[in-house]
């Protein structure tokens, strides 16, 4: 397996096992080198939790990059999920734009939107701005919202296969190469992916579980990436993705996880080495 370095920018929460803290584990259990670059540093994940101290590091984005670049540090890939302002934003897609002329696989998740609107702390001055993001990279992985959004569709649409190829092939003809769209579901019993790469269409399922559960969207980006650039074919890496998150879904209830701190992601990491 060859060895890579990937370069994470996307926040920190201390406690909630999502965002950075996700993704740090699952890219170094699928064997990689993993370098996060913090856009800000939360004391705790947001959702159901109140009174959690926020740090913005908008600011250090830039300058660390520079630092590395000095030190002669070299990036296989950038991953990029929540940024959280036009601030970190703007400093990503700089970032991203030195990386490209150094064929960097640029990959990113937008993570601005779900249940059929931005996030509530999002205008669409910041979904313009992500869509120019997303314009610069190799790989995109919205989820189903977000992918609507991205195909320029101002409704919201049932998350079905028939309505999965009409994004994609909107997405495809818009100039987007390779995309992850997750949270599809063909029936009431499977819920996955649909991924487009080089205008080939294809799904990955598991089983559904009828819950809301926070980080799962980071998990799944997080063991694509991993699985991908340790040479799985990108399929494969989508189904590899699917599967760990049904894992970790089933694992973490039947434990009776508080799943405000997050999925028990610890204990299933196994199920990636080697895989």
């Amino acid at each position: 397996m060859a060895h890579k370095t990937i370069l994470s920018v996307q926040d920190y929460s201390s406690v909630g096992r999502c965002s950075l803290t996700a993704a740090i584990p699952i890219i170094n259990a699928c064997g990689q080198e993993i370098v996060g670059l913090p856009t800000s540093l939360l004391s705790t994940q947001t959702a159901g939790i109140t009174g959690f101290t926020f740090v913005d590091l908008a600011d250090n984005m830039l300058p660390a990059y520079k630092h590395w670049e000095k030190l002669g540090i070299k990036f296989d890939c950038f991953y990029s999920g929540f940024l959280g302002s036009m601030q970190t934003a703007d400093a990503a897609i700089k970032i991203v734009k030195s990386l490209k002329k150094n064929g960097t696989l640029i990959a990113v998740d937008p993570a601005m939107a779900e249940d059929g609107k931005l996030y509530a702390i999002f205008d669409n001055a910041y979904k313009r701005k992500m869509i120019e993001l997303c314009k610069l990279a190799d790989i995109i992985m919205p989820n189903f919202t977000e992918g609507t959004m991205l195909a320029g569709i101002n409704q919201q649409l049932e998350p079905n296969e028939a309505n999965a190829r009409m994004i994609l092939k909107i997405l495809n003809s818009n100039g987007y190469k390779t995309v992850l769209l997750s949270g599809v579901s063909p029936d009431e019993d499977r819920m996955g992916t649909a991924l487009l790469d080089n205008g080939r269409i294809t799904f990955q399922y598991n089983k559904k579980i009828n819950s809301y559960i926070h980080g799962a969207g980071d998990i799944l980006s997080s063991v694509f990436i991993g699985k991908m650039m340790s040479g799985m074919a990108k399929e494969k890496s989508a189904q590899a993705a699917v599967n760990f998150c049904y894992e970790v879904i089933k694992f973490s209830l039947a434990k009776k996880a508080d799943l405000r701190y997050g999925m028990y992601i610890e204990q299933c990491l196994p199920l990636l080495y080697n895989k």
